[in-house]
């Protein structure tokens, strides 16, 4: 646990607030930037709309001008009109200067009211002089300042016009770009926070999954920085370290209830042994003096063979009740297999009922932990043992080429059987269908958990009247026995 914290705390420390803060600060930045670029377009926009506006009004008077000043000089009437219209192209200048400015140079804005200014003293000198050929240079002046007022202020408003469009589709522009930019960067912090979030869920999920099949491996820490998920991972295997205590304390007291199951057979079957030890020693002890020599080396034979029998069945017991950490080797399938089966021969005669075993002898090698497989295999076993009446029947068989990958061993019975929703259960802790005070029900829990954590898995068949099947599927191993 120490150790996982001093990784966790190796990382750069940065919780999922700064990172979701760091995806989203360069759309926040970009926004800010396209959108002020737009609205400064716009601003843009909105002073050459307006100069449009007083260049066509501006126009516009001095048009009516004009028209009034050739209605003048063709039959003299109209000139009030003329300077009237001037005056008040000349004050639009004037009053809009500011907002002109921005638009015009100064000094083109000057020109143009240097020519209205122009234009309206030549139609106050044109309406004051008699002399034709004064009129005549007036007149000359006046067409002259009247045509480039027009001139210059349609060229003005003409590059205006372009610039607008120009403006109108910079902005069409910006706007579609940040659109795609926009949606890619959305679709890029959307990868960021499903590799950085959803994934580390995903694999938080993944290992949840694993405790609750009984598969107590750690978490490995493989975030990149240190956030709120850390503490969590640090959390969970320390939750990984205390359950696996406890579903060791589990596996080893559930083998002592296996035990005292098994003590009963044992016990029947060392008596058989131990009587004739006693018959064969008591024999010897009273006609010792009378017997030849062959016939005490034999009754000392029968003696010994009897002890190594009781022997053999005491040492079986203790090595399936001996206590000892987890410990993966390579090991042969069929001789853990038939080691169970001896051990709860005894209960099965005691029961009256039949085992029959088809064991081949060619199975593959394995790698596994043959104390905690043969737990697994007498608990099935005993189970059956408890659910078949009187001459029932409990056949085992083994095949290796039924699953990819793994060896099947087939437990079935000719038992009463599970109804559906009885079986939808069996594995669930605490959950039993023997009498109160008979059984736990942490016997398959504790079974599947083992089978879990050795790599394989369990199944169950059953129907009503029928019978019940276990499958246990231990994986293969491609690494040769020395």
């Amino acid at each position: 646990m120490r150790k996982t914290q001093k990784k966790v705390r190796r990382y750069l420390k940065m919780s999922i607030r700064s990172r979701l803060i760091m995806a989203f600060l360069p759309i926040i930045t970009f926004s800010i930037v396209i959108n002020g670029w737009v609205i400064f377009i716009l601003y843009k926009l909105e002073h050459k709309n307006h100069f449009l506006e007083v260049t066509e009004s501006y126009m516009n008077e001095i048009q009516q001008a004009r028209r009034f000043e050739k209605n003048y000089l063709l039959y003299g009437t109209d000139l009030n009109n003329a300077l009237e219209h001037i005056h008040i192209a000349r004050i639009l200048l004037e009053d809009n200067r500011t907002k002109i400015t921005k638009i015009l140079k100064a000094k083109n804005l000057n020109t143009l009211l240097n020519h209205a200014n122009d234009y309206e003293k030549f139609l106050l000198d044109i309406g004051k002089t008699a002399d034709p050929s004064a009129k005549k240079k007036i007149e000359k002046e006046l067409r002259n300042h009247g045509s480039k007022m027009i001139t210059i202020a349609a060229d003005f408003a003409e590059k205006e016009k372009e610039s607008v469009n120009r403006n109108y589709k910079l902005a069409r522009k910006i706007t579609l770009g940040f659109l795609i930019i926009l949606v890619v960067m959305l679709f890029g912090i959307s990868a960021f926070i499903m590799r950085g979030l959803l994934n580390t869920l995903g694999r938080l999920l993944g290992y949840t999954e694993k405790i609750a099949k009984g598969d107590f491996t750690r978490i490995d820490i493989a975030n990149e920085f240190h956030d709120e998920f850390s503490p969590l991972e640090v959390a969970i295997n320390k939750m990984i370290d205390e359950l696996e205590k406890r579903h060791k304390i589990l596996v080893e007291s559930h083998k002592i209830r296996a035990i005292g199951n098994l003590v009963a057979g044992v016990a029947h079957e060392l008596n058989n042994p131990l009587n004739n030890i006693m018959l064969t020693a008591s024999s010897l002890q009273e006609d010792y003096d009378i017997l030849d020599e062959k016939d005490k080396n034999e009754m000392v034979d029968d003696i010994i063979g009897e002890t190594e029998r009781s022997q053999k069945i005491v040492r079986n017991l203790l090595d399936f009740a001996r206590e000892s950490e987890t410990a993966v080797v390579p090991l042969h399938l069929e001789k853990v297999l038939k080691k169970s089966i001896n051990l709860v021969a005894n209960q099965v005669k005691l029961a009256k009922i039949q085992l029959k075993a088809d064991i081949p002898s060619d199975l593959p090698p394995i790698h596994s932990d043959p104390q905690l497989l043969s737990q697994v295999f007498v608990n099935i076993m005993l189970n059956a043992v408890d659910a078949l009446p009187k001459k029932g029947q409990i056949f085992i068989s083994v095949d290796s080429n039924r699953e990819d990958g793994f060896i099947c061993i087939d437990i079935k019975d000719n038992g009463p059987g599970m109804p559906e929703h009885v079986l939808q259960r069996v594995f669930e802790p605490f959950f039993t269908t023997k009498p109160q005070g008979q059984g736990t029900g942490l016997g398959l829990s504790v079974s599947r958990g083992i089978i879990g954590k050795l790599g394989g898995h369990i199944r169950v068949k059953s129907e009503v009247n029928k019978g019940t099947t276990f499958t246990l599927m231990i994986p293969k191993t491609d690494i040769p026995f020395k």
